[in-house]
């Protein structure tokens, strides 16, 4: 069966074209695959012609939707594959798609797991539950490794349960204690670090009107309960912990911390 391209009229911005076929309206395409499949008013078209211009059309949608979702998110080959079949496209149409993604640069394993490392520790996540995401949306274990270990400073969970502490503080209640650690855990921070900075065993924060100690007797005391956090991590938490719940602020929490590590009479 025969068919004509009846009119090829440009968008109101320029960027594509609508094609008609036999006065009615077909197909809208970018401007460089009208060129490219050589696309002229008045052409007449068998069913092989059509079906291949079609195909075409199907394989650029499927590009632009593939570039949308690839583009800078850190995506694993395995949910460029799913994009494309939830898109329902044809092997042959998602083989081509695929190929443009790799000449491009833009199925690199490495390179986007790196990307995924970088965006999921800025939501303030552990290096665990970042492991764990990875491996799920289909990041070889060796590739996420390497992105998380290359990506992420040796102290990042340390620094991220220090980080929450010191902005919240820690609550008075058991109750909301154990909210915070819960939620804290579920960032994949170790559940025992949670436990030592927000329910240790000793202590408790000072009734509200309390006066804050001075800072000399906060140094020593930290010498005297935590000696070594000046070079062990966990010490450095339960330190920071406990300052917290005596309402000291981060910004001093350090100062006393680092005072508390050098040598004090």
């Amino acid at each position: 069966m025969i068919s004509v391209i009846t009119a090829l009229r440009a968008s109101s911005n320029g960027a594509a074209i609508r094609v008609e076929r036999d006065g009615a309206a077909w197909l809208r395409l970018p401007v460089h695959l009208v060129a490219d499949l050589g696309l002229s008013t008045g052409e007449e078209m068998d069913d092989a012609r059509v079906a291949a211009i079609e195909d075409a059309a199907a394989v650029e949608r499927l590009w632009e939707a593939a570039l949308r979702f690839t583009v800078a998110r850190g995506r694993s080959y395995r949910e460029v594959v799913q994009r494309l079949r939830d898109r329902r496209a044809e092997e042959g149409q998602a083989s081509r798609v695929l190929a443009r993604l790799e000449a491009a640069g833009l199925l690199d394993e490495q390179a986007n797991a790196a990307q995924r490392v970088e965006r999921l520790a800025a939501r303030g996540w552990a290096s665990r539950r970042i492991r764990s995401e990875m491996l799920r949306v289909g990041f070889a274990n060796d590739v996420a490794g390497r992105a998380i270990e290359e990506g992420l400073p040796a102290d990042h969970d340390v620094r991220l349960l220090e980080a929450q502490v010191a902005r919240t503080g820690v609550p008075e209640s058991a109750a909301d204690r154990k909210r915070m650690a819960d939620r804290l855990v579920r960032k994949g921070l170790p559940p025992q670090a949670v436990r030592e900075a927000v329910r240790p065993d000793e202590g408790t924060r000072p009734s509200r009107g309390d006066a804050m100690p001075e800072a000399d007797e906060l140094i020593r005391q930290i010498r005297r309960r935590y000696p070594a956090q000046g070079t062990v991590a966990a010490d450095r938490r339960r330190a920071m912990g406990w300052l917290a719940r005596r309402g000291v602020g981060p910004d001093d929490a350090r100062r006393i911390l680092e005072a508390a590590a050098e040598d004090g009479p």
